[in-house]
């Protein structure tokens, strides 16, 4: 059973009011990363996008496909290149603290507490606690994501092992390794996102308590979210439609408005349901906090305070 109507209508009743204040404060937390999207959108210096064309000019032309490797040292050797991924390293450090602020503001809110725009820099003290927090998250996803992995790898293993001299062996050897391939990819998604919704609440947690350890943290968000993670699940799958009417919405204003136009509606509606799922996500943490010490049946969502 899942009790995502009863974290949105609180989220709701907290941001009555304060929408304004959530969204400049989630502009704030995104505009490093938007900024550096920006640039290099104006100056043609995006290393994924440059090296998605040089892949599909690749595949267009033999003579381009033999000359790849020197096309693409030649490209990560530019100075653009290297600026642009500079300012990418540097926004992906600051925005965990600024993550953390966002957080912070978001419980107090939901504690019936004012705090200004500013609140957003309040964690800028323990950007480092941030950055590591996230780099557990990611290496402990990772890990959950590991048997996945094995098999993906283990479907190369009929292309490494047929005779191709017979057109019918390839052609079953190639199918042998695509099953074997999209089962271990949706093997990865499930583990992936099991790992996930396990250390969901570490950003909260510290965000919450910055004198807290990052181990801690991790350590708490499991012990919280025994036996929960469906109720979180049902949570952030709500969010979905959200995010489908968005797409939707934004095509039908470039339509009307041009690409730009498109790009803007898309951007402050993402805006607008990441505020609304983070005030979601706060909520639930704040019912589980508050929580009796003895653990609820089985992927019950808490009583909200």
């Amino acid at each position: 059973m899942f009790y995502s109507a009863v974290f949105k209508a609180k989220a709701r009743a907290v941001l009555q009011q304060h929408w304004q204040t959530a969204l400049l404060i989630a502009l704030i937390v995104n505009l490093p990363s938007l900024l550096v999207q920006g640039i290099a959108a104006f100056t043609n210096t995006d290393p994924i996008i440059r090296l998605e064309n040089l892949v599909l000019d690749a595949s267009r032309s033999t003579a381009a496909m033999n000359a790849l490797p020197d096309t693409v040292r030649a490209m990560l050797s530019e100075t653009g290149i290297l600026v642009m991924a500079g300012l990418g390293i540097l926004a992906w450090l600051v925005t965990p603290a600024l993550s953390l602020g966002m957080n912070h503001w978001t419980l107090d809110r939901i504690r019936g507490e004012e705090e200004p725009v500013s609140a957003v820099f309040s964690r800028l003290s323990i950007f480092l606690k941030g950055i590591g927090l996230r780099l557990m998250i990611a290496l402990k996803v990772l890990l959950w994501m590991l048997p996945g992995i094995a098999v993906f790898l283990a479907g190369l293993i009929p292309l490494y092992t047929t005779d191709f001299a017979s057109r019918e062996a390839a052609l079953s050897a190639a199918n042998t390794s695509l099953l074997i391939m999209y089962a271990a990819m949706m093997a990865m998604l499930v583990l992936g996102l099991m790992g996930y919704l396990r250390y969901a609440l570490a950003d909260f947690i510290l965000a919450d308590e910055p004198e807290e350890r990052v181990l801690s943290c991790l350590r708490r968000s499991r012990e919280l979210m025994n036996g929960r993670r469906g109720a979180l699940l049902g949570l952030l799958v709500s969010f979905i439609l959200w995010y489908l009417l968005i797409s939707i919405v934004s095509s039908f204003a470039a339509g009307f408005g041009g690409s730009v136009f498109s790009l803007m509606v898309q951007m402050l509606g993402s805006l607008f349901v990441s505020v609304y799922m983070l005030t979601s996500e706060g909520v639930f943490y704040e019912g589980l906090r508050t929580a009796p010490v003895q653990a609820p049946p089985a992927e019950d969502a808490p009583e909200i305070q």
